[in-house]
């Protein structure tokens, strides 16, 4: 496994690729300092103080396991009966949404939370924007791209 520390010039760049690739601003200065760890092959995190970020296959999105990237993110909130099915892997469809935020466009990374407690447990790409998933009754709304259980969870338990 590598792990190595960016420059000050290489995590300003880094955390400019972040931000734009998933439409978001994090607040932290210009000269934070970006750890990285790569696990396997293909696979890097990418780490901005308290937040964890996935880089794999040129996309990035946020860890599970960092509970403040997760929070810079829209929500999709599931029932219990979707559970089972989003943690082997598949996809959010609308029926077990029981309430989202409104992500906007379609292609824009939400997290999945859980009914009971909020907690998230998959983050998914919105296959469809947030006002056309409000008022669909069927269909598949976030491809699920990282749930608990997963190998990028696994992975994160090695560094």
């Amino acid at each position: 496994m590598k792990k190595w520390v960016l420059s000050r010039r290489d995590s300003g760049d880094m955390l400019d690729k972040v931000q734009d690739y998933l439409h978001l601003k994090l607040d932290l200065p210009k000269s934070v300092q970006a750890s990285c760890a790569e696990p396997a092959e293909g696979i890097v995190f990418v780490e901005f103080d308290d937040m964890t970020f996935v880089q794999t296959e040129g996309q990035f999105f946020p860890y599970l396991g960092s509970t403040k990237a997760i929070g810079l993110f829209p929500s999709a909130v599931v029932d219990e009966g979707a559970i089972k099915f989003l943690l082997n892997g598949a996809d959010v469809m609308r029926p077990g949404i029981r309430k989202l935020d409104n992500w906007g466009d379609a292609e824009r990374c939400v997290a999945v939370r859980e009914e009971k407690k909020g907690r998230a447990i998959a983050v998914g790409w919105s296959t469809v924007s947030g006002s056309e998933a409000e008022s669909m009754k069927k269909g598949s709304c976030l491809k699920n791209i990282h749930h608990v259980g997963d190998r990028f969870w696994e992975l994160y338990k090695t560094i």
